[in-house]
C-alpha cells in the first residue's frame, strides 16, 4: 500500500510539474498575459505586444484593449478587420476583430462590454461565409478542460524544452522586450507577428522586411480547400446567424450606439469567382441583398466594400493575394465608416 502511495504521489508530482512547465512556458501560446500587456502599455513609448503573450485567447484580450482605453469607437469582425486601427494620437478607437469570428462570439463579446460606457460607435464588418451553416467559429476562450489537456499533454511539454534551449531566460522571464525594426515589442522567441495597443494588427514586415511576410493564399475553384473550406456546402442563408445578427443590431439599438455596417472587400479574382460559382453565387446575391435591408430595419447604414475599388483600394494592397487587406487600404476603410458615422449622427 505504501509503495501505491508513492507510485501515486511520484506521478501526480511529475504530472504536475509537466504541467507548470507546460503553463510557464506556454510554447504553442494558448494562454494570454495580462502582465505583459500592462508592461507594453506602461513602456514609454508604449510597446507592441507580440502574439506570442496572446494566444489562442483573444476574447479577454480584446475586452482588456476596451476597458483600458476611453473607448468611443470600436470596430469588431474577422481578421480582415484587425488592420483597422486608430488615427495617430486617438484613444478614443478600439479594434475588438478576432480572427474566425461568427456572429454568435460578436454578440457574446458585445454583452461583455462593460454597460456603464458611454454610447459607443461601431463598425460591424459582416463576412458572407457567416451565413453558411457550414461555417464553425473559432474557440475564443477555451474552457478548462481544453487548458488541462494542453498543459499536460506531452507535445507542449517537448516544445517547451526546445524553447528553453533557444532562449533560457524564459524559465525566470516569460518575456522581454526587444527591437523589431524600429518598434519595442513585449515578446519571445518570436516578437514579429504583434497587436498594437489598440487591439490592431501588425504584420512582421511592417516592423522588419527581413522577417515573414504572409503568403500567397493559392487560389482553387475546391470550395473544401478554398480559404479552409469557409464557403463549402452553402446551399443556404443561415436563420440562426441571421437571428443572431438581428440580435447584436438590437443589443446595439437598445444601449442607444451608432452603429455602421460593412463587409470587407476580395481580391478581384475571387470576386468574379463569387459571383459566378453555381454554389456561391446565389447565396452571394443574397447576402449583398439582405445586408442593406437588415441594417436599415434596425435604422443603421450599410457599406458594401465587397469590390475594393469601391474604397478605394488596389489589388495590390492585398497581402496576401486577394483575402486580407494592408494597413493603407484598411484605414480608407475606416475613413468612409468614420464618414457614414458623422452622417448618421447628424440624420
Amino acid at each position: 500500500m505504501a509503495r501505491l502511495l508513492v507510485l501515486l504521489g511520484t506521478a501526480a508530482v511529475l504530472l504536475g510539474a509537466n504541467a507548470a512547465l507546460n503553463w510557464w512556458v506556454d510554447p504553442f501560446g494558448e494562454f494570454w498575459k495580462p502582465a505583459a500587456v500592462r508592461e507594453a502599455r506602461d513602456s514609454q513609448p508604449p510597446c507592441l505586444v507580440s502574439h506570442e503573450v496572446i494566444g489562442g485567447e483573444y476574447l479577454p484580450f480584446k475586452l482588456d484593449v476596451f476597458r483600458a482605453r476611453p473607448t468611443r469607437t470600436f470596430v469588431i469582425g474577422s481578421s480582415r478587420v484587425l488592420k483597422i486601427g486608430a488615427w495617430p494620437g486617438e484613444r478614443t478607437f478600439a479594434n475588438l476583430g478576432m480572427p474566425v469570428i461568427s456572429p454568435e462570439i460578436v454578440l457574446r463579446e458585445l454583452r461583455a462590454l462593460p454597460k456603464s460606457t458611454p454610447r459607443q460607435t461601431m463598425y460591424l464588418g459582416v463576412e458572407a461565409f457567416w451565413l453558411n451553416p457550414s461555417f464553425k467559429g473559432f474557440d475564443v476562450a477555451p474552457g478548462f478542460e481544453t487548458r488541462a489537456r494542453y498543459v499536460l499533454s506531452r507535445s507542449a511539454f517537448g516544445e517547451s524544452l526546445r524553447i528553453l534551449r533557444r532562449a533560457p531566460y524564459v524559465l525566470l522571464h516569460r518575456w522581454h522586450k526587444e527591437r523589431v525594426g524600429t518598434s519595442c515589442v513585449v515578446g519571445r522567441s518570436r516578437p514579429a507577428l504583434a497587436w498594437r495597443l489598440d487591439g490592431s494588427r501588425v504584420w512582421s514586415f511592417e516592423l522588419d522586411p527581413k522577417t515573414y511576410h504572409p503568403a500567397i493564399d493559392p487560389f482553387t475553384t475546391d470550395l473544401h480547400k478554398l480559404r479552409t473550406g469557409i464557403y463549402a456546402d452553402w446551399h443556404e442563408l443561415s436563420a440562426q446567424r441571421i437571428r443572431s445578427l438581428e440580435q447584436v443590431l438590437a443589443f446595439a439599438r437598445a444601449r442607444g450606439w451608432t452603429v455602421v455596417g460593412f463587409t470587407p472587400p476580395d481580391g478581384a479574382r475571387y470576386l468574379r469567382f463569387f459571383a459566378s460559382n453555381a454554389v456561391i453565387g446565389p447565396r452571394w446575391r443574397a447576402f449583398a441583398a439582405l445586408m442593406p435591408e437588415l441594417f436599415r430595419r434596425y435604422g443603421y447604414r450599410w457599406l458594401d466594400f465587397r469590390d475594393a475599388g469601391s474604397i478605394p483600394c488596389r489589388q495590390s494592397d492585398f497581402v496576401d493575394g486577394g483575402y486580407h487587406t494592408d494597413a493603407a487600404c484598411s484605414m480608407r476603410m475606416r475613413r468612409r465608416l468614420d464618414q457614414a458615422a458623422l452622417k448618421a449622427r447628424k440624420t
